[in-house]
């Protein structure tokens, strides 16, 4: 195995330390859950936690009056921290949806909690725009066709 390959501990597969648009590959594409390694700065792999963060939602990477791409919002199961990770391009297109349709299913406390951060988890009103990205936006269109 590849010096920056990894195996998922989440759901066990190998995956390959290079990604699709990220510098640092920091999450299975797979199953989308991360690993609490990085400090302050993506990848310096600064941090001593080493738990395990789950995919708890998405948001847009914040920039001025547009909508940025989508991040993943990744919490860590043993000291709470909460990071944005970028959405690679070899992540899976239906994980994705599926964490975005999870995001409606977060409690009151759980918004305000990621809001109280900076963090606006993404809801019902965004998923056309969610949709083009994954999927581009004549199929996002037939896919909100299809719904009404």
């Amino acid at each position: 195995m590849n010096e920056q390959n990894f195996v998922c501990e989440q759901c066990g597969k190998e995956i390959k330390g290079e990604s699709l648009g990220t510098a640092h590959r920091n999450h299975c594409p797979f199953c989308l859950w991360s690993k609490h390694l990085d400090g302050q700065t993506p990848g310096d792999r600064a941090a001593s936690c080493g738990g395990m963060m789950k995919p708890v939602g998405l948001t847009f990477k914040q920039e001025q009056d547009k909508t940025g791409e989508l991040m993943i919002i990744h919490k860590c199961m043993v000291c709470g921290e909460v990071k944005k990770n970028r959405v690679a391009g070899d992540d899976d297109v239906k994980a994705i949806e599926c964490l975005y349709r999870e995001c409606m299913k977060l409690s009151a406390e759980e918004i305000v909690e990621l809001k109280d951060r900076g963090i606006r988890v993404l809801d019902e009103t965004d998923e056309m725009e969610v949709l083009s990205q994954l999927y581009g936006k004549s199929e996002a269109e037939r896919r909100m066709q299809s719904v009404v």
